[in-house]
């Protein structure tokens, strides 16, 4: 199986892609590394089975060779990085999520979208004010 994990360098794009070599897969994290960082990936970079691509996914996406699975974990994932970020938020979000599944649609692959519950949603918001 191979899976291409949008926001793959971010905290749980990286975990996720960790778990897929684990079990087997072949792996392309595609990352803009905004918000996600390349030690969250560093430790991979050795694993045979593991590809990274610097890449925004508000753009259009490109991936040669066969897809699985196309796994959408890209976003800044705090409220901070929101205000600091808001265009470029939205446009992962709508774009990004557009581009996606037209990657799906391109490689007759499945497609997940990870849902992931911001800091405020967690009760954690204080700690930014």
């Amino acid at each position: 199986m191979r899976a291409v994990v949008t926001g793959g360098a971010g905290f749980l794009g990286s975990h996720l892609c960790d778990r897929l070599l684990a079990e087997g897969w072949d792996v392309l994290a595609l990352d803009n590394l905004v918000t996600g960082v390349d030690s969250n990936i560093s430790h991979l970079r050795k694993h045979s089975h593991f590809r990274v691509t610097r890449a925004d996914v508000s753009n259009y996406i490109d991936v040669a060779g066969p897809v699985d699975y196309v796994l959408h974990f890209a976003s800044p994932a705090s409220p901070v990085d929101y205000l600091k970020m808001p265009i470029p938020t939205l446009k992962v979000g709508a774009l990004g999520t557009h581009n996606a599944l037209g990657l799906a649609l391109a490689k007759k692959a499945k497609f997940f979208l990870g849902k992931r519950e911001s800091e405020s949603i967690m009760g954690a918001e204080r700690a930014h004010l």
